[in-house]
């Protein structure tokens, strides 16, 4: 990977955004002036000056305007996905909580636990999967009820429990309180300021007692910087769009038809704690190697997503003995011979599938290459490890996770000295720890990369998962 620029432009088109890069001619290529040729069912590129292998130019994801990323967030529970993700949950929290209110204390507080789960597992499974790049709502796996509800019950409370414990305590006693004015502004301040952080940490996995530890919790927020003030600033207008919401849900609600005003009325509720989670997420995807969460390399993607190379070969030049003869041709023969018939051309051979999924990956038509892997056998060690991996993570991205778990398997397996294994097995980790609650493989997973490849950035991100919380 070649090293980011900020602002890199093409060496012989200043005004053009450069893409790509030149090691022989140390220059910076915009598509014009970069070649994509198909060599054996390969894409490869090349400068079109000194006809030097080309590579793609990276940037930091940091590098497209972090508020921009934000104003997408609004969006997000918009889509076919994030609706129908509003709607389910908005049940499952409406019959939870309606149920909880009625029935006897053990029952009761059953439902509350599914009332809680629900609503904190929904908003910390968009922090995480957007963490690693989804861009759609997708259904989370159930695997137990202790994993998917009881415990983003607890953590969700305990999370919050700095902002909600003195609130509560400053509400009852606010009638014996002096200067009630100036302590209601600390309590928001300090809700604005620690909620992202403390919610984001519970969504990511923390030990349970590091989340009632603010000075952890703030430290990673310095470390985080001026994108998690955007983010905290954002809180403000969330909250106040939160109240209107909640007016609005409170009318719907109150409608006399059977259970689907209640639904309807939690889903609206759930519009901006979407919205905020899906802020959160965006926040590590973007600024998550300031605080060791993924690898490094991770956090660097084209510089120009989508646009392919248009430039064209250089003709090779042709000796002047040859355009001599081509220009005064040998006389003609006075006979004319019998020319035999021209032999029928073999049918082309169909070019094979590893050949087809690499081409894929080089052009960035992922969704291809999915489809394209499904149809290979598995130990497939002809296939490059930066294939299984680019086919990894994004089987991971749409939610295909058995797929996931495959391709990165195959790296760590059949190419375990490849550059990019350490890479692959640490996300094959987040996957099984993040995403299918299998906290057992997860961990066996860090303790190889950390032992297997010390020195890497994956041995020092499998390292900090294996402290002790």
């Amino acid at each position: 990977m070649s090293i980011p620029s900020e602002n890199a432009h093409c060496q012989y088109h200043p005004r053009a955004a450069a893409g790509w890069f030149c090691p022989a001619c140390d220059a910076k290529l915009c598509p014009d002036c970069t070649v994509l040729e198909e060599v054996a069912s390969t894409g490869l590129l090349s400068c079109v000056r000194c006809g030097g292998a080309a590579e793609e130019w990276k940037v930091h994801r940091s590098h497209t305007p972090f508020s921009r990323r934000l104003l997408g967030a609004w969006h997000y529970p918009l889509k076919k996905s994030g609706l129908l993700a509003l709607l389910a949950v908005g049940a499952v929290v409406a019959m939870s909580r309606g149920l909880s209110s009625i029935l006897p204390f053990v029952p009761g507080l059953i439902l509350l636990t599914i009332w809680l789960g629900s609503f904190w597992g929904s908003l910390f499974w968009i922090v995480r999967s957007t963490s690693m790049g989804a861009e759609h709502f997708t259904a989370p796996d159930f695997h137990d009820v202790h994993h998917d509800l009881v415990s983003p019950a607890i953590r969700g409370t305990v999370a919050t429990a700095l902002i909600w414990v003195p609130a509560l305590l400053f509400f009852f006693k606010a009638n014996k309180l002096e200067g009630v004015g100036a302590v209601f502004g600390v309590v928001v301040l300090a809700t604005v300021l620690y909620a992202p952080m403390a919610l984001m940490f519970a969504a990511t996995g923390q030990g349970t007692l590091s989340l009632l530890n603010p000075f952890k919790v703030i430290g990673i927020a310095m470390r985080l910087g001026r994108a998690y003030l955007v983010v905290a600033a954002w809180m403000v207008p969330l909250a106040l769009l939160h109240l209107m919401l909640m007016f609005v849900a409170a009318k719907v609600s109150s409608l006399s038809i059977p259970l689907l005003p209640s639904v309807l009325g939690e889903a609206i509720s759930l519009y901006v704690p979407f919205v905020m989670a899906r802020m959160l997420g965006l926040l590590l995807y973007v600024h998550g190697d300031r605080v060791g969460y993924g690898v490094d390399s991770e956090f660097y993607e084209p510089a120009m997503p989508g646009v392919k190379p248009r430039g064209k070969k250089r003709a090779a030049r042709v000796p002047a003995q040859a355009r001599a003869e081509a220009s005064h041709p040998a006389p003609r023969q006075r006979f004319i011979e019998m020319e035999p018939e021209p032999a029928p051309r073999p049918a082309p051979t169909p070019e094979p599938l590893e050949a087809q999924v690499v081409r894929a990956v080089e052009t960035n038509a992922l969704d291809r290459a999915l489809e394209l892997y499904r149809r290979l056998p598995e130990n497939l060690a002809s296939l490059p490890a930066a294939s299984h991996v680019a086919v990894g993570q994004k089987a991971a991205a749409v939610g295909d996770y058995p797929l996931a778990v495959r391709a990165l398997k195959q790296v760590a397996q059949l190419t375990p000295e490849d550059p990019l294994a350490p890479r692959a097995c640490v996300i094959l980790a987040r996957l099984y720890g993040e995403r299918l609650g299998d906290e057992a493989s997860a961990l066996k997973l860090y303790r190889h990369v950390a032992g297997r490849y010390p020195g890497t950035d994956a041995a020092r991100f499998a390292q900090s998962r294996l402290k002790p919380a």
